[in-house]
């Protein structure tokens, strides 16, 4: 690949959007003090990172392109790697995105070490040892994986799950979409990324089946507060498919399935090739307001950013953080949930059981949920109340659990 050189960096002009070419990223990380490495077959080029940040601080591509003032082939050279990120060009997005002149200069120097890699690598896995590095055990016991899967069977196994035909095709269809969204998070919180991408892919499965209206955000934004009245049901095998139903009106496709071993994920958005936003929940800790949180913050990043995101126990995965994003997100939940109107009195009060039945009729929700919103907001103590909560329990079905 040819690289363009430093007289690029002078070319400046204002610029239009430019889409990036969406490949799996690099990943460095750290646990226990060790640094370890993943080194796929791919290379993630610096537009990845500059989309990520970007959307993060709610900045339009092309709206980021003016800032910086490139004409647009230098631009879209730049997010594609093909522009090497000289001084000039890690000055100005370091300002306009953060970090250091050090950080974007060796994203770009990154990019071009594993394109390299790539290149000289030998030839790819072998099918008897590709689906090692799958958490096999654990799809075995979720049904994804028949029993007795070992060797080339097992690579074979995994391949039909992903519904690729070889590894090269694997490679090639988790390199965006739900693999970045997984590969990207996993990493960043030590997370099993292969348990993670499993996950994702039943989701994904699920997804396909779906009856989806034309996606429109501003009518699903305006649904939302009807749907919190879907709570009152107790079991979620009832509650869900109206849930579901209510968001396919919208074009929003909304799937649930248990998480494997080594997957902390709570819920996960991605757009699916239709241009439907796609919701994934896994139904984590098992509880109702924990469920109707993650419901409620997953639609605010369909409707407030429009991005690939995932929910995982744990700091936040992008380099600067993306704190606004989940701020947002989370305020958008609690207002559905308990509106501002009806907050200090929930939160000012001495809390009790009485009380907090009190402000769910008014809220509209179960006790349950108030519980947890009064736990979130360190009013009651993880303890205290939650015999208030409905709970649920997984019991054979993998993709909806029961009532407890």
């Amino acid at each position: 690949m040819h690289f363009e050189n430093r007289d690029n960096c002078l070319r400046r002009r204002r610029c239009v959007e430019k889409r990036p070419s969406h490949t799996f990223g690099f990943y460095r990380y750290w646990r226990g003090g060790i640094g370890l490495m993943f080194e796929p077959n791919w290379a993630s080029p610096p537009g990845d990172t500059i989309s990520r940040l970007a959307a993060a601080g709610n900045v339009p591509i092309y709206e980021l392109a003016e800032r910086i003032g490139f004409e647009e082939d230098v631009f879209a050279g730049i997010m594609e790697g093909r522009v090497q990120i000289c001084s000039e060009i890690a000055d100005a997005l370091s300002a306009e995105l953060g970090a250091s002149r050090q950080f974007w200069s060796e994203r770009y120097n990154q990019f071009v070490a594993d394109k390299a890699r790539i290149t000289n690598s030998a030839p790819i896995q072998s099918l008897s040892t590709w689906g090692q590095s799958f958490p096999a055990r654990a799809l075995r016991e979720l049904g994804w994986l028949p029993k007795g899967s070992r060797g080339e069977r097992l690579s074979e196994d995994i391949l039909r799950f992903f519904g690729c035909d070889s590894i090269n095709g694997w490679n090639e269809r988790y390199s965006a979409g739900i693999g970045q969204v997984a590969f990207r998070t996993s990493f960043a919180f030590e997370a099993d990324e292969m348990a993670t991408l499993a996950w994702l892919r039943v989701g994904e499965t699920q997804s396909e089946d779906l009856p989806l209206a034309n996606f429109s955000a501003n009518q699903f934004k305006k649904r939302l507060p009807e749907l919190k009245s879907l709570c009152a049901l107790k079991r979620p095998d009832i509650f869900f498919p109206k849930l579901q139903q209510a968001c396919a009106e919208y074009g929003v496709g909304l799937v649930s399935s248990k998480a494997p071993k080594g997957c902390r994920a709570s819920g996960a958005t991605w757009t699916n090739t239709n241009g439907n936003p796609i919701i994934l929940v896994s139904f984590r800790y098992l509880s109702e307001d924990h469920f109707w949180f993650t419901f409620f913050h997953e639609a605010a990043h369909v409707v407030l950013h429009g991005t690939d995101h995932i929910s995982v126990d744990g700091s936040d995965p992008s380099p600067l953080g993306a704190s606004k994003c989940e701020d947002e997100a989370d305020a958008f939940a609690q207002d559905i949930l308990v509106p501002a109107s009806l907050r200090d009195e929930m939160l000012n009060a001495i809390p009790t059981r009485l009380h907090t039945r009190k402000i769910a009729r008014k809220a509209g929700v179960t006790p349950g949920i108030i519980v947890g919103q009064l736990q979130k907001a360190g009013v009651l103590q993880p303890h205290q109340f939650n015999e208030l909560k409905r709970r649920y329990r997984w019991n054979g079905n993998t993709l909806i659990p029961m009532i407890s």
